[in-house]
């Protein structure tokens, strides 16, 4: 599935965030066919902080790697979404969740 490898992806984009404080990495996006909206969050001694600032190359990878994933999701008959949670742990497990429930912004 070409979906796996967009989720391989954004990974190795984050990892790099993953600091000795850093437990998890969050990425909360709303994505369309022509613009992406996002942020990252991280869990740092425990804590959440949300809207930590990412590289500009890790912005790209990121936003490049989710258009693609709606892009590919898509071609596999799935159902629609553009608002998602990508969560990445420092023991490498991830998860992804789709909110369909949302109506995109306009």
């Amino acid at each position: 599935m070409e979906s796996s490898r967009q989720l391989e992806s954004i990974a190795l984009a984050i990892a790099p965030m993953l600091a000795t404080s850093v437990s998890e990495v969050w990425i909360v996006a709303e994505v369309h066919d022509d613009w992406i909206q996002r942020r990252y969050d991280v869990v740092c001694n425990g804590k959440l902080v949300e809207g930590v600032e990412g590289e500009r190359t890790m912005n790209r990878s990121v936003n490049d790697a989710l258009s693609a994933l709606r892009r590919d999701m898509l071609k596999e008959s799935q159902e629609d979404w553009h608002h998602c949670t990508y969560v990445l742990r420092s023991d490498g497990i991830f998860k992804m969740e789709f909110d369909r429930s949302r109506p995109p912004s306009v």
